[in-house]
């Protein structure tokens, strides 16, 4: 679960995961999510990062 955590606070998706806030176990849909992470190149996942710290600077993301 330690490798789902360092993604998850990596893109920042599922804030409630961090290290200091209780954990939960994660919904279906998002390990679903999780799991098409995992399956992106190295690229894709960089291109992915850009893309969600764009969009938390441009509003309430």
């Amino acid at each position: 679960m330690s490798k789902v955590q360092g993604i998850t606070e990596l893109l920042g998706i599922f804030p409630c995961l961090g290290s200091g806030r209780r954990r939960r176990r994660l919904n279906s849909e998002e390990m679903k999510l999780v799991e098409r992470y995992r399956e992106l190149s190295e690229s894709d996942r960089i291109a992915m990062r850009y893309l969600v710290d764009a969009m938390r600077s441009v509003s309430r993301f």
